[in-house]
């Protein structure tokens, strides 16, 4: 280095005695700087709530109220599921996940599913948690004797592995999206592992306890491919292994005697058949009937024609097997018939608002549901802090006008502001609401052709619907009547289900019958469901082909939302944007479980309805050994049961 090259010295630094100044000015402050807060740590808990610690309802070994912790053990319990299953891995993109597979796999913390705990998780494959203050990275510290059904430990491995997983080509986007905002899982331990997240999401922390942790010795070998070979096998750390399965008949899972979370406090009275065994059935009507010959044990009823004529005959009056309409406190969410607006036909949210308004729910619901069905008039109905009411104001009011401003009517139109959630056309005269639909389509350029259907562009408004199951035909086809009104030609298929799973995940498809389950904290998930990046990622829930900014915006303040409050009011935005959007025909919602079961069980006092009654159970009620003798002696007899 040539002398010019050379840095000078500063004339200060020959002073001993400054320079001694300089370096203790330096370590104080390196020493402040260090002190600046940073992630720390919060106390080791054994579990997690989205309010803090004190939303916990439970304590690290209080077994949830609604269990018996006396429960006997034994039993086999019979379930039926409609269409064939084609693989035993939960988490892939192709095919049909085998009914209860669940049952196998772990998740690193459980829920209690009780109603008034609105968000919260409790260790399950983890003994306890460490959140950072700001909720930006958490430390797993996993239960040392965790393992797998084959006897091999879970370890942090095992957790980064099923993390790594996701980026799979085959891996369901569902949980990609869910996942999203996880930025990297480390390995600390053998028993610790570190999950750092990209944003601040306050619910992350507690849905990252809702991913499935799969063995890494069984699924990570070089030669393993996610979408094919996992197929047909299913190795796990929960309470159930696989037992005996054919694709399109049946698989039984067996209780593990060995499971290594059976004595958890967490455990106790849940779990308890010693088998539970799926029957595959291929039409409704051939299971109906295998259920009141005794096939299978438990039904829950999706039809209300099934629940108002059936079920109700001999076997009920004697009490061979009972009828239970069970109540819910569930966010109803939304069901009905989804336009997917990558065809050209449903693009126009005029011609959407057409199609949806024709649909004659009254009379549907006295001539076809019996009266059993409220109509769904938003995304979060059937819970009063959820569901947005009347006509937006405050906060929510705000937020629409600013995204309004920015996006542009296209994206939020005006009814958002002038008229409350609801179907379109509801509390309207039927006639009125048909003589609105042609003058909307007539507005569009859709005009009476031959035959009567619509043309534009010398292209009819005629697309197809399809179904999974037979039984929805009775509801169509009066609605495709009702469409005819407006020169609109609908046509119905039903299909099998693996066919529709693929129609699906594909996207082809016109229209179908979808149902958008929600919880008391949305999410993560809504970007599966709503959002432009979802609309071109096949598998995702995105079935409209949903492309608008406002809703992009809205799904992530809702995933960054800081209080409960902020939580709603960004729910009730969205919720107003996607009923005014017309994006499906709005259907309707019962707020119970109706159930039937054969007189074989007892069950805990306390059922927790946030989860369905036939999966409370599944995993809380128990074989009754006297009640099966009972039973059996009765129907020999022909008698009742005493």
């Amino acid at each position: 280095m040539s002398r010019d090259q050379r840095k000078p010295t500063h004339p200060h630094t020959k002073n001993p005695a400054l320079r001694c100044r300089l370096f203790t000015g330096f370590v104080l402050v390196l020493a402040a700087l260090l002190a600046l807060p940073g992630p720390v740590l919060a106390e080791a808990l054994h579990g997690l709530s989205l309010y803090g610690p004190e939303g916990l309802k439970y304590k690290a070994n209080q077994p949830y109220d609604h269990a018996f912790i006396k429960a006997p053990k034994g039993g086999h319990l019979i379930l039926s599921d409609e269409g064939a299953f084609t693989k035993l891995n939960p988490a892939s993109l192709k095919g049909v996940p085998a009914p209860g597979v669940n049952l196998v796999f772990q998740t690193p913390m459980d829920s209690s599913n009780d109603d008034d705990e609105p968000f919260s998780q409790y260790g399950s494959l983890v003994e306890k948690v460490e959140l950072a203050d700001d909720r930006m990275s958490m430390i797993y510290h996993i239960h040392k004797n965790a393992a797998f059904s084959d006897g091999h430990p879970v370890t942090a491995e095992d957790f980064v592995f099923s993390f790594e997983l996701i980026k799979d080509p085959q891996y369901h986007p569902f949980y990609k999206q869910y996942f999203h905002d996880i930025e990297k899982v480390e390995k600390l331990d053998t028993h610790r592992v570190k999950y750092t997240f990209a944003i601040f999401n306050q619910e992350l922390p507690l849905i990252t306890g809702q991913m499935l942790i799969f063995p890494k010795h069984i699924y990570g070998k070089p030669d393993r491919k996610f979408g094919e070979d996992f197929d047909e096998i299913a190795v796990g750390s929960g309470p159930y292994v696989v037992e005996k399965y054919e694709y399109g008949k049946f698989i039984t899972f067996k209780r593990n005697p060995d499971w290594w979370a059976k004595d958890l406090p967490k455990n106790r009275g849940r779990y308890n058949f010693d088998r539970i065994t799926w029957k595959i059935y291929l039409d409704p009507v051939a299971m109906r009937e295998a259920f009141k010959g005794g096939e299978f044990d438990a039904h829950l009823i999706s039809s209300s024609r099934d629940w108002a004529l059936d079920y109700q005959g001999d076997y009920v009056k004697k009490g061979y097997y009972l009828r239970e309409m069970v109540p819910h406190k569930r966010v109803a969410g939304m069901q009905g018939f989804v336009m997917n607006m990558r065809n050209d036909i449903f693009k126009s949210r005029r011609v959407r608002a057409a199609i949806a308004m024709v649909y004659d729910f009254d009379w549907a619901n006295k001539n076809l549901f019996y009266g059993q069905y409220t109509r769904n008039d938003c995304y979060f109905d059937n819970n009063p802090e959820m569901k947005a009411d009347g006509l937006p104001k405050g906060k929510v009011l705000e937020l629409l006008l600013k995204l309004r401003k920015k996006y542009g009517a296209e994206h939020v139109p005006k009814t958002v502001f002038t008229k409350p959630v609801g179907a379109p056309g509801q509390g309207v005269p039927y006639e009125k609401n048909v003589a609105l639909a042609n003058k909307l389509l007539e507005a569009e350029g859709w005009k009476l052709g031959p035959g009567g259907v619509r043309m534009k562009d010398g292209k009819a408004l005629r697309w197809t619907l399809h179904l999974a199951s037979p039984g929805f035909e009775r509801i169509v086809e009066p609605y495709k009547n009702n469409l005819k009104k407006i020169g609109a030609d609908m046509s119905f298929k039903v299909v099998q289900v693996a066919q529709y799973e693929e129609i699906l995940r594909d996207f082809k498809f016109d229209m179908i019958v979808m149902g958008y389950a929600q919880s008391r904290s949305p999410g993560n998930e809504q970007r599966s469901m709503w959002s432009s990046e979802a609309a071109d990622i096949a598998g995702t829930r995105n079935f409209a082909g949903i492309k608008n900014p406002a809703i992009d915006e809205l799904i992530d303040l809702i995933v960054e939302a800081k209080t409960r409050k902020e939580l709603v009011d960004h729910v009730q935005a969205l919720d107003r944007i996607l009923v005014h959007q017309f994006y499906l025909v709005h259907h309707w919602y019962i707020g119970a479980d109706r159930f039937v079961y054969w007189n074989k069980f007892s069950r805990p006092k306390k059922n927790p309805s946030q989860a369905s009654i036939l999966n409370n159970m599944i995993e809380y009620w128990w074989w009754d050994e006297s009640k099966v003798e009972k039973l059996k002696a009765a129907r020999k007899a022909g008698t009742p049961i005493n």
